[in-house]
């Protein structure tokens, strides 16, 4: 895999951590949440 891509993927996986994190949260911000899925799936 380049580099680029790489990087691109890492930034993808934690955008699915943070969205993952807060939708298991007691109170979930769920903007937060779907921003973060959907940026995932962007890059």
């Amino acid at each position: 895999m380049k580099p680029e891509t790489q990087e691109w993927v890492e930034k993808a996986e934690g955008d699915l951590k943070v969205a993952w994190r807060e939708g298991q949260t007691a109170d979930p911000v769920y903007d937060a949440v779907y921003f973060h899925a959907q940026q995932c799936a962007e890059k």
